[in-house]
């Protein structure tokens, strides 16, 4: 996955709701060319910056995990990373 890829990936989804692994519900959107996740439970947007979604991405190229935990040291919000991950995953096969 590229950033570009993520970003595309983001804009679909966009107004879509979707879970964490721990059953936490979000949307998400894209802002200035970066990724920005809404949870519902406070309805405040939350993004780490262009830096943070950039080196999630080279993690998750490196390791290809679907736990959170794993990208922890890079981005606050890697478990909105994974879902985002996890569906970019899903369109590639359909």
């Amino acid at each position: 996955m590229t950033y570009d890829q993520m970003l595309v990936t983001a804009r679909l989804l966009n107004g879509a709701v979707l879970r964490t692994v721990t059953g936490k519900e979000f949307s998400v959107g894209v802002y200035m060319e970066c990724p920005f996740f809404i949870p519902l439970s406070t309805g405040l947007g939350r993004s780490d910056g262009k830096l943070a979604a950039e080196r999630f991405v080279d993690r998750y190229n490196e390791i290809r995990s679907h736990r959170p935990v794993d990208y922890q040291d890079v981005s606050r919000n890697s478990s909105y990373f994974v879902i985002l991950a996890q569906q970019f995953e899903l369109q590639e096969r359909s």
